[in-house]
């Protein structure tokens, strides 16, 4: 039996607490009972240990609104109630009085996690941001500048890719 519907609808309540900022909601999907959770966010150095994770999240971010959506997932049990995880997220912010980024930013970003099955369902206890590099970035954006007639008159002429 495949896990990826349980763990699906667990990342959808994992990122419904993130897009609200409910601190207590995002470490109910986090493995309490481990001693060492390990969170790796693309823009800071890691955090490990509850101190460090719970100090992360710790920062006031009342007057920010965010959205972050996932998709693309792939799941293995890699020992029987132990799931690695990968997928892709976006994650998007707008931050009221910034000078560095007056308008909404955001960016791709790949997550891999680990995962434990526990009486109340799956828990994290391991999750790792993996930035896209900038040339994949820039290569994206030009691909997503295309005109969609060009795409139309290429494919017009049997070109695919």
């Amino acid at each position: 039996m495949s896990i990826e519907p349980a763990i699906a609808a667990w990342l959808d309540i994992y990122f419904e607490a993130w897009n609200r900022y409910d601190v207590p909601a995002m470490k109910a999907c986090w493995d309490e009972e481990d001693q060492l959770p390990i969170y790796l966010a693309e823009e800071c150095d890691p955090h490990i240990g509850w101190e460090a994770v719970l100090g992360y999240w710790g920062i006031d971010r009342s007057k920010s609104e965010r959205l972050v959506t996932w998709k693309n997932l792939t799941a293995k049990e890699a020992a029987p109630g132990f799931a690695v995880i990968l997928f892709d997220a976006n994650w998007s912010t707008y931050i009221p009085g910034s000078r560095l980024y007056p308008r909404p930013f955001g960016g791709p970003v790949r997550i891999t996690a680990a995962l434990r099955l526990k009486p109340e369902g799956w828990r994290m206890f391991h999750y790792v941001e993996a930035p896209l590099a900038s040339i994949v970035q820039l290569r994206r954006a030009h691909e997503d500048a295309v005109e969609p007639a060009l795409h139309a008159r290429l494919a017009a002429k049997g070109i695919s890719y």
